[in-house]
This record gives structure tokens, sequence and C-alpha cells, in this order.
């Protein structure tokens, strides 16, 4: 166990699976509900549990009815905030994850899943050592260069991610809204450790900035190209 997570709940909640999507403690996601289960297991949430559920990302994005085996050990409890019914009579609802959950067991009810979870709360870090300072500081240098080359990370992002003080949170933050590949997010989401999470969001935040940058340099020549066969033209 890590020294910077403590244990002291088990619940025993609706869950819903999610496809390629990560919730995180501390930050607030939407998500459509489209699929019946999801929806029965909303339904138990929001009027038998305190609009408490679970959230757990299923490991291919392909499978339209998940078994238990086709999800993480590890998701998210997460409070219902806001619920709005779309056009297409889908739910949009607002989720704030609460606390990292390791799922124990799952059992069908009524067409949904219901599971037991051990919730794994982040312990207080009262002094950052230079390690974790060290870290933090190239995470932070990493995001300065995204909101040019990124899709969806802006700088209001990055500057709300400079003003998280907590190791822990800021890594969570930074991999929720930063990260693109869901199995990279899932990655940071298992992990407990402030100085293991940011370790691994550096390497991650690396990755895929590479991959964002190659993929920017290859459009603005396409686009150049374009141009100038127009200009012959």
């Amino acid at each position: 166990m890590s020294e910077n997570i403590r244990v002291n709940d088990r619940v025993v909640l609706p869950l819903i699976p999610l496809r390629g999507v990560v919730g995180f403690p501390g930050v607030q996601f939407n998500i459509e509900i489209v699929r019946p289960a999801s929806l029965k297991a909303f339904t138990a949430a929001a009027t038998a549990h305190d609009m408490e559920v679970l959230l757990v990302t299923q490991k291919d994005i392909g499978v339209e009815s998940p078994a238990p085996e086709d999800l993480f050990e590890i998701g998210v409890l997460a409070r219902i905030r806001h619920v709005v019914k779309n056009t297409q009579n889908n739910l949009s609802v607002v989720f704030e994850g609460v606390a990292r959950a390791k799922i124990v067991d799952i059992r069908f009810d009524e067409g949904f899943m219901i599971a037991s979870a051990e919730l794994r709360h982040d312990a207080m870090l009262v002094k950052r050592p230079p390690k974790v300072e060290a870290l933090i500081h190239e995470v932070m240098t990493v995001l300065e260069t995204l909101p040019e080359i990124h899709p969806t990370y802006t700088e209001e992002m990055r500057l709300g991610a400079a003003a998280i003080t907590d190791p822990g949170k800021l890594a969570d933050f930074v991999a929720s809204s930063a990260l693109i590949d869901y199995s990279n997010k899932q990655s940071i989401l298992e992990l407990f450790s402030h100085r293991a999470r940011l370790e691994k969001l550096l390497i991650n935040l690396e990755e895929e900035r590479m991959l964002l940058q190659c993929e920017h340099e290859i459009q603005a020549q396409v686009r150049e190209k374009i141009d100038r066969n127009q200009k012959d033209y």
C-alpha cells in the first residue's frame, strides 16, 4: 500500500461502465448515458444511493454489453452533479469524482451492475520532497507547449493546473484534461503514490506531445502543399 493512500471505506453501489472515458477524484466530467443497463444503474444511484455511483472504464470500447472481466479493476466513486435530457432522450450527466475505488466484487441486479469496492483516498502530503518538486516542474514545462498543438487543451486549463498545490490532485487534473489516450489516463488512475503518478504522467505527456507535434507538422506540410498547388493552378 502506498504511503499516499488511506483506505477507510467499503461501499456497495450501482456501477456504470465507461467507454473511452476515465473519471478522476476531484474532477468534474460529462458522460452521455445511452445503454439501457447504464440508465438503470444511474436511476438506482439517483433514487436509492444518495446520488453516488461507481464509474469504471471498460478495457475495450467496442464491447457493447461488458461483463465484469471487461472492466478495469480501479475506477472512481462519483457523485451526480447535474443531469440534462438531450434531444435524443439520452441523459447528459455531469459527475464529480470523489475517490479511487478498487472493485472487489460485481454482481447483476435487475439488469444492471452492482459492485462492492474499497475506496482509496489520497493522504495529506505535509511536505513536498525535492524529487516531487522536480517532477511537478517538468510536468508544467511540458504543459506550456500543449495549447498550440493539443485539440482540446487550453491555456485556461494550464493555468488551472498551475494553481493546484497538491501533487496527487495535480496529476489527476492534468491526466484528465491533457492526456488523450484513455489507456494512458487509466494508467494514472491505477497509481496510488503521488510520485509514481507524476512520473508516469510525465512519460505519457511526453509521448503524446511528440505524437501531436508530428501530426501538427504533417498537417502544416499538407496545407502548404495544397496552397502551393492552388496557387500554381
